[in-house]
């Protein structure tokens, strides 16, 4: 994940310097690759955008089922004697919650990171039920979802918004600085009579 947030930061360095060096040299040709490359950036957003919400049921299914995935996984090393796989794990503590639907997920034993962490005996808690969550992780990731929702959309906005001030800006100084050079070169040396 960091070298993936270093990737694209590199990226978007590389790309606002096209923007830069091509307003400060006034050089329609790295302004025009500036401007052609956040288009297709945009148009790559709008696409995910729009495709995540046409899909939305099966991108839910898919982690309805990654988590499923996740707890015979669980189940699996378990029985194996090897430590088990830190997915939903990192799910089950983060949002509070154990299993995909309820604890029962984990017919045999509930693991360690479904225990409620304000109780001292958490160690116990593989035969206490009672002690730890009840709510099942699917439900807490919609929750979430749902709550994150506005937040994500005036993000996406204000992106989008960005982008298109930057396009629309790139545009006026690509056309000004060809209607400078052309009134620049463009001098009509013919003799008048």
């Amino acid at each position: 994940m960091l070298y993936a947030l270093m990737g694209i930061g590199g990226i978007t360095l590389v790309i606002a310097l096209f923007g830069c060096c091509g307003a400060y040299h006034e050089s329609q040709c790295l302004l025009g690759t500036y401007f052609t490359i956040l288009i297709v950036i945009f148009a790559t957003q709008v696409t995910g955008a729009t495709l995540g919400y046409l899909y939305r049921e099966e991108i839910m299914k898919y982690v309805d089922d990654r988590m499923r995935e996740g707890i015979e996984e669980y189940s699996m090393l378990r029985d194996q004697r090897e430590n088990p796989v830190p997915f939903m794990d990192s799910i089950q503590r983060m949002l509070r919650c154990c299993g995909v639907n309820g604890y029962e997920d984990y017919r045999e034993s509930i693991p360690i990171a479904c225990c409620d962490h304000h109780i001292s005996t958490c160690l116990n808690a593989l035969l206490k039920p009672e002690e730890v969550y009840k709510d099942g992780c699917k439900d807490k990731y919609k929750a979430m979802l749902k709550d994150k929702l506005v937040i994500i959309f005036l993000a996406t906005v204000s992106i989008a918004a960005f982008e298109i001030f930057c396009l629309l800006f790139s545009m006026v100084m690509c056309c000004t600085i060809r209607q400078y050079h052309s009134d620049y070169y463009g001098v009509n040396y013919s003799i008048a009579t």
